[in-house]
């Protein structure tokens, strides 16, 4: 079984039972959190033996029962002993005190490898058990025994209580979905899906639970879902407890407010009786909120639960009550309440769905949901019924509401024999999957206009303009222009927003190849501009390499309050990203990237482009760990059918960074893929990737090939006014090149540099210049290009390539340094050999760092690894070590250091 969204908890318990001291846990969490999950994956996660003990509820009341069945389960010769003296002596003869001696005793005399005990439901046991497994939990030191047990939850008088404490908290919502797509691939919907993991909160059990009941009614012909989302479960009895407690007055106020996701607080007021006190009570116990004029149950599950338990007749009596107020004191709420009595009209779902617009236009989506779904369920297949969800489908999705967009497109389309409303309900499907960053081939939308286009043209116009941007900006200049030239049909009945993202999607596609002379540097858009029209105005500067006026348009952009603008303002904080990154500028790349990684809205956007940023942000930082997750949904994407620049961009960074690693070969691996794609996209200053390429060639020795590659660049980059094209070639020539003319090209790329250039450039420049110096005997020279390249890094906040000049820093000063003959050495590298030396003339890290121009986390990262290899723990064990009366510790006898001994 596949634990998502549990990689945190996993990491914890095997790190304690990989540690080397035994040790107890406590594993807590709800009814339904997944902690019987979580522990039967336990064994199958290490190499040690493991038990894995279920408490069974029946025995509780027998004393010591629970403990027999685990050293059963243990099932060990030297426990024998002790199992049969706890299972033939008479209850009463049985002190718990007495057997925790005992057990311990025989436990230090084991001499079993490690064992990993793991007991499910330990506040089940019998209480003579849990007293005897608390006492051996917090003496486990020479024992053998690793011991994890789960619980509800932390009483402070229980046996277990004070010991290390692993608390599972309900899934995020990504990883709920993740789980329920897992369940029944194929099967539901996706908001459906996101719609269960909304209303139980992400508890992976209720989640099972819910989502099984809607398949079922979805496979009896049920599509419109049940409002609100309720089902017989094992959360039942939890739920009545927590609201046993409420007066008859709060109970009645409960019952009212599960009837609707929000009530006005208005229309409760006016409702015959003392309601206003029981409202009083639920907000103060914390079970509802008021949130400005309205009141809500926090808890979908439990508003569930109370809707649930009103008996059919009650719950419409309620509504007709609250529908006779409504009537006068709220609008939105009286068809609501009319739809779930006998008076309910037939325009009344209608009256829903217009209501729910309007809903969504104020952000009340969740709301807005149920209105559409309880329309749905009255008159769910009529024409007008269709016009009105395609008119929701495209709010939501102008507010980024994807999923929810998606489900209502689909149903519309499903039900409509209107050909313009087909159209637009196409093109809109058509658009979500580009924004989505998904693959859509042009030939289909020219289908579509084709076929329906005459029906609207204005709708037309304006979906081939958006189709032409979304191919340009994945370089497909060609399908670009073939959209744009069929619009010219229907730019005549096009709206003048319309008309403004036709001109600036042919300038995109221009900027695109190339053809930059039509930009104008300056980052201007009318006041009157379209937020499409300035994000295309921005990105088309990103390409001409006026990153400062593209980053002013793309902060205007995103900062626009214009909830309508949802789409663009998230696809400039992309494109915003992508800005920095070509600008050289780490540092701000990486915070416009963590601002996408933490909004859950801004990740269903450009789904490959995001990878690729995590991916990237993760290699620049330097957290290979992240670099690795990071990776596998990154190839994932790009292993489907998308478009060829989301896989070039994913190899291009892979090679540039394997680079910066040094290594070569998987550098050349994944750069020469990214080129054999790039060389489609015609303009070299895309990708950015050939030039890497020309390094990674000259430094394994194939350096004709490399000067292949070089002349293909240049042949690509004639005519193009690219100053990145210019640094680029410049510094491939110069490594391409040998001896003292290398050494002149290099001085002459360095000096081409003007003021706006990329630091970063500069700084690679500096790095392969001062490589080149190394070589020709220049080890003076080598070091000043060296600290003038780590200085530009560190000014771009490329930390990964500042820590690689570190490392190179650190090596060059050591050569100098006398050596000190020991019989560890050998063991060392020559870098580490050389850094013991300075630590055994008494230096410190502080003095090493100083002295290497290196930060100290650089040096104490490099002694940490030199005492794990040869297993000391401190300074004065490594210089004792490599001095001439060293012991070399064996390998298999050296202890892992502590972190601390650095």
């Amino acid at each position: 079984m596949v634990l998502f969204g549990r990689t945190k908890e996993i990491d914890r318990v095997l790190a304690l039972i990989r540690s080397p001291r035994e040790s107890a846990m406590t594993v807590t969490g709800g009814h339904g959190s997944g902690k019987s999950s979580l522990l039967a994956e336990i064994p199958k996660l290490h190499e040690y033996r493991s038990v894995l003990f279920r408490a069974n509820p029946s025995e509780s009341s027998w004393p010591f029962s629970g403990l027999t069945a685990l050293l059963n389960g243990i099932d060990d010769p030297a426990l024998a002993p002790l199992t049969d003296y706890v299972a033939t002596s008479p209850r009463g003869n049985l002190d718990a005190a007495d057997i925790s001696t005992m057990l311990l005793s025989a436990l230090r005399q084991w001499s079993a490898d490690r064992t990993v005990v793991v007991i499910d439901d330990a506040e089940q046991l019998d209480p003579a058990s849990q007293t005897v497994l608390g006492f051996l939990a917090r003496r486990l030191a020479g024992t053998g025994l690793v011991l994890i047990a789960s619980m509800r939850g932390e009483a402070p008088e229980s046996p277990f209580a004070r010991l290390a404490t692993l608390q599972l908290e309900n899934l995020s919502l990504s990883d709920a979905v993740r789980m329920l797509e897992a369940i029944t691939p194929g099967v539901g919907s996706t908001a459906v899906i996101h719609a269960v993991a909304t209303a139980t909160h992400g508890n992976p059990l209720a989640s099972i639970n819910l989502y099984n009941q809607l398949i079922r009614r979805q496979l009896q012909g049920q599509y419109a879902l049940p409002v609100p989302l309720h089902w017989n479960g094992s959360f039942e009895s939890d739920l009545a407890a927590s609201i046993s407690a409420f007066s008859p007055r709060g109970r009645r106020a409960l019952d009212l407010l599960s009837l609707s996701y929000r009530s006005s607080a208005a229309l409760l007021e006016e409702m015959p009786g003392d309601l206003w006190a029981g409202v009083d009570e639920i907000v103060s116990a914390g079970i509802a909120v008021r949130t400005g004029s309205h009141l809500s149950i926090q808890n979908q599950m439990l508003r569930a639960h109370v809707f649930s338990a009103m008996q059919p007749a009650e719950r419409t009596a309620y509504h007709h009550a609250l529908a006779a107020v409504a009537e006068k004191a709220d609008r939105l709420a009286w068809p609501w309440h009319l739809s779930y009595t006998p008076a309910v009209r037939r325009d009344t779902s209608f009256t829903l769905l217009r209501h729910a617009i309007e809903l969504v236009r104020a952000e009340e989506t969740q709301s807005a949901v149920e209105y559409i779904e309880r329309a749905l369920t009255i008159n769910p297949w009529e024409a007008e019924t269709a016009a009105r969800l395609g008119t929701i489908a495209e709010v939501l999705f102008s507010r980024g509401e994807f999923v929810h967009s998606k489900r209502y497109l689909d149903w519309a389309q499903r039900i409509t024999k209107n050909r313009a409303l087909t159209l637009r309900l196409t093109g809109l499907d058509f658009q979500m999957e580009l924004m989505k960053g998904n693959s859509v081939r042009p030939s289909m939308m020219l289908r579509l206009i084709k076929e329906f286009g005459h029906h609207d043209p204005g709708f037309s116009a304006c979906l081939l303009s958006i189709g032409a941007l979304h191919m340009a900006e994945r370089w497909q200049v060609e399908d670009a222009e073939q959209l744009l030239e069929y619009a010219e049909h229907f730019l005549g009945e096009a709206s003048g927003e319309a008309l403004a993202v036709n001109q600036r999607a042919r300038l995109l596609a221009g900027a695109v190849k190339g053809s930059v002379d039509q930009i104008s540097r300056a980052a201007d858009g009318g006041a009157h501009s379209s937020p499409a029209s300035l994000l295309l105005k921005g990105r088309a500067l990103t390409y001409a390499e006026n990153y400062e006026g593209a980053r002013d348009l793309f902060s205007l952009v995103r900062n626009l309050s214009v909830a309508s603008d949802a789409n663009w303002s998230e696809t400039a904080r992309y494109f915003a990203a992508d800005n920095e990154i070509r600008a050289g500028n780490f540092r701000s790349a990486i915070a416009l990237i963590d601002e996408i990684a933490s909004s859950a809205t801004s990740q269903q956007y450009h789904r490959g482009m995001c990878n690729n940023f995590l991916l990237w942000r993760a290699y620049s930082v330097g957290d290979l760990v992240a670099a690795r997750d990071c990776l596998a949904p990154a190839q994932e994407f790009v292993s489907a059918d998308v478009p060829p620049p989301a896989a070039a961009q994913l190899f291009a960074c892979q090679g540039h960074f394997a680079l910066m690693r040094g290594d070569l070969e998987e550098a050349c691996t994944f750069l020469s893929r990214a080129v054999e794609i790039g060389v489609g996209f015609g303009n070299p200053a895309l990708l950015r990737c050939e030039a890497d390429l020309v390094e990674v060639l000259v430094r394994t020795g194939h350096r004709r090939e490399a000067a292949r590659v070089l002349t293909g660049m240049e042949y690509r980059a004639a005519g193009l006014r690219s100053r990145w094209l210019r640094m680029a070639i410049s510094r491939s020539r110069a490594l391409v090149a040998e001896g003292d003319h290398s050494l002149e090209l290099f001085v002459q790329a360095l000096n081409s540099w003007q003021k706006d250039d990329s630091l970063f450039e500069r700084a690679r420049t500096l790095l392969c210049y001062a490589e080149r110096l190394e070589t020709s005997g220049r080890h003076k020279d080598a070091r000043n290009a060296l600290l003038k390249s780590k200085a530009l890094f560190e000014e771009a906040g490329a930390a990964s390539w500042t820590q690689a000049v570190d490392a190179m820093l650190l090596g060059d000063h050591l050569r100098d340094v006398p050596e000190i003959h020991g019989p560890a050495l050998p063991l060392l590298s020559d870098q580490e050999r050389e850094l013991v030396q300075l630590v055994a003339r008494g230096r410190r890290n502080k003095e090493i760092a100083a002295s290497l121009f290196v930060s100290v986390r650089t040096v104490e990262v490099r002694l940490t690894a030199i005492y794990r290899k040869l297993g000391v723990q401190s300074r004065s064990q490594l210089t004792c070590l490599v001095s001439t009366g060293g012991t070399v510790p064996l390998p298999e006898l050296a202890r892992e250091p502590s972190i601390l001994a650095v």
